[in-house]
């Protein structure tokens, strides 16, 4: 995808964006996947993960592209320049290998080695998931440093509420920051794990800062704007091994130094790094459900691709043969050549190319990849199936588990919770010798394959308490540390206040892009509901928050307006209000707004109207609500003798109604 012409603005006429993508993670999170294939060629929606990245970076108009990689930088050459990118002239894609890169700081360390940046330069994995333009952050940055000439790094975080989806579980940060000018002036990793209550600011900072934001809303997308310096003090600190544990905290540590970090916040706009299983997970389902769009997987980013979208969120590529009993049911991307055997179904998932899956199967929440075959019964929830696998008949893979190339699991076995399965043990093949019965005792007499066991030096978290780790598998729940003391309870009210505040933004932030972009209701409909379920909040929550936020749509000088908004919307609120008693909720809601609201308590009797015409809440409701208030006096008492106009009409209908019915009796 070739950026656009103005994408480089700002840049000098000699300089060139460049960016610098380092593809090994430096970490066993994926293993045994990432055994034989590197983490930046792994399929996610069937796309290699690097393909997300670079296309982010020729959106954004990087010129050139630097991919620094250390294992399997073989497969990872081979894989670009078989690709479209070696056919692109901008960005011009070059491969720096390096056989000692055991850390991001070393990463770093070689490009600096190496004279290769002239400028500033964009920093990122290869495993960044992102939909969009860079250039008003790098405008930013280019202005700031201006002003702060100490000012070396920019780094672009997402805001989004403590819970959501595409936060790395395990791996949460805290930022605090200047509230003006967004300088970060503390980076704190807050992992669940030993569970860290406190954080201490010293009193300097507060003098220099009188307003700060604390911020634990942010998801750290990976992405940095460095300055060229920033290389540089990689190599001057042989210390600095992480870009944020490290290195952030030793810049903003530092008295000696005297840099500064500023930060760039997405609101709306999708980013995510595919860091760990969960993440996986999450960011699939969120392409999927094309909250990356125009990422998604009709997209076709691959030459050669044809899937095609239909509702609800299927994808299909020609030459998928399907039996008619079988069920694609939501969110399901199938690659050509597979087949789908009779009254089987599939859900949340991924199928790769190629598949044969046989009858009767289950497949919810998994991601399949190219070239496997599924017998009949088999049941997979949740996992990760590496390409050339074969379950036979009545194999069960559980929640977690993530199965490498071309393992066999036996007929009628059944795979435990988090299994790691691998064709063969380790690099040493340390597992040669107890392989035999372990084999079958995990795979079936009939299958092939071990446990994965990671040795002890390749596990990369030392200091990091094992729990964090398990916190990324997939489908893992988070049961955080209780304490009995008040305190502790006092600091959990707190933060389910903040999560209260998170959740309502995103339920606005989804509403607001629906009415923009003009969305229709069964499309809002769905992403909210979506957003219920990843939340885990109710239909009162949606109406409390959408009912508020249609109401700041209406011009209150033309009451008119109100019944243009809610004869667009109304469908959408009657979606999450069922029965009487919701629709007394409604009526609640509306109340409150009025209450706060004085310029809305002008047209509440409008507002009522507008929900009955267009059939959210029902006449006797409103009659019911309105009895309700009788003696109420006050403001709650001015809103209901604005409302009696429209019941006595009601009741008066009704009236005329059933006189009607009478006369015809008597005429009968």
């Amino acid at each position: 995808m070739p950026p656009k012409k103005d994408a480089a603005k700002g840049l000098e006429p000699d300089e060139v964006l460049q960016a610098v993508v380092v593809t090994d993670s430096f970490n066993s999170r994926f293993k045994p996947l990432t055994k034989d294939e590197p983490r930046c060629l792994l399929p996610l929606a069937n796309v290699p993960l690097i393909e997300y990245t670079l296309e982010f970076l020729a959106v954004s108009g990087v010129q050139e592209v630097f991919v620094v990689c250390c294992a399997h930088s073989d497969k990872i050459k081979e894989y670009l320049r078989s690709s479209k990118w070696n056919k692109s002239v901008l960005p011009r894609v070059t491969t720096i290998v390096s056989q000692e890169l055991m850390s991001m700081g070393d990463a770093l360390r070689e490009m600096d080695a190496k004279s290769l940046l002239h400028s500033d330069f964009i920093l990122v994995s290869g495993d960044i998931i992102a939909n969009f333009n860079l250039e008003h952050a790098l405008e930013e940055h280019r202005q700031r440093r201006q002003v702060d000439k100490n000012a070396i790094m920019t780094m672009v975080l997402k805001q989004a509420t403590p819970q959501h989806r595409t936060r790395a579980k395990g791996e949460e940060s805290l930022f605090i920051l200047n509230a003006q000018t967004r300088e970060c002036l503390r980076y704190e990793s807050m992992e669940p794990y030993p569970l860290k209550r406190k954080t201490l600011l010293s009193t300097e900072l507060f003098e220099k800062h009188p307003e700060v934001d604390i911020r634990n809303d942010l998801i750290d997308c990976q992405i940095d704007i460095c300055n060229i310096e920033v290389p540089a003090l990689f190599t001057e600190n042989f210390d600095y091994q992480e870009m944020r544990k490290d290195f952030v905290r030793g810049i903003l540590e530092s008295d000696l130094l005297g840099k500064t970090i500023y930060t760039h916040i997405l609101e709306s706009q999708y980013a995510a790094r595919v860091s760990t299983p969960q993440m996986y997970d999450s960011v699939s389902k969120d392409i999927l459900c094309r909250w990356s769009y125009p990422l998604v997987p009709d997209a076709n980013l691959l030459e050669g691709q044809s899937y095609q979208y239909s509702s609800p969120h299927i994808y299909r590529e020609t030459n998928v043969n399907l039996s008619r009993s079988a069920r694609l049911e939501r969110r399901v991307a199938v690659g050509s050549g597979t087949r789908v055997g009779d009254r089987t179904r599939i859900a949340n998932s991924t199928i790769g190319r190629n598949c044969k899956i046989g009858a009767n199967v289950t497949i919810d929440g998994a991601y399949v990849w190219d070239g496997v075959t599924i017998g009949d019964n088999c049941r997979i929830s949740r996992s990760i199936v590496g390409s050339g696998v074969t379950l036979k008949d009545g194999a069960v893979v559980q929640t977690g588990c993530l199965i490498s190339s071309d393992v066999v699991i036996g007929a009628n076995k059944t795979l435990p919770p988090n299994s790691r399965v691998a064709l063969s043990g380790d690099a040493d093949d340390s597992l040669s010798d107890t392989s035999g019965g372990m084999e079958a005792g995990l795979v079936g007499d009939d299958g092939r394959g071990v446990k994965w066991v990671e040795e002890e030096d390749e596990d990369e978290d030392d200091d990091l308490d094992r729990r964090n780790v398990e916190l990324g598998f997939i489908g893992h729940t988070y049961l955080p540390e209780l304490d009995d003391d008040d305190e502790s309870e006092d600091e959990s009210d707190e933060e389910m206040e903040e999560g209260a505040d998170d959740w309502k933004r995103e339920v606005q932030q989804t509403l607001a892009r629906a009415i923009s972009e003009n969305h229709s209701i069964d499309i809002a409909a769905l992403e909210l509901n979506t957003l219920k379920m990843a939340m885990n909040i109710t239909f009162q929550n949606l109406r409390e928050t959408v009912l508020p936020a249609l109401l700041q749509q209406v011009d209150v000088a033309k009451p008119a307006s109100i019944n243009a908004v809610f004869k667009q919307w109304a469908k959408l609120v009657s979606r999450f209000t069922h029965g009487e008693e919701d629709q007394a909720n409604v009526l609640s809601v509306l109340q409150h707004e009025c209450l706060e609201n004085e310029d809305h308590a002008k047209v509440f009797v409008h507002i009522l109207k507008a929900v009955y015409e267009h059939d959210v809440v029902e006449e006797d409701v409103l009659i019911k609500w309105h009895k309700s208030l009788k003696g109420e006096t006050g403001t709650l008492g001015k809103l209901r003798d604005a409302a009696t106009p429209l019941i006595n009409w009601l009741q008066e209908a009704d009236e005329e109604s059933d006189e009607d019915d009478d006369e015809d009796e008597d005429d009968e």
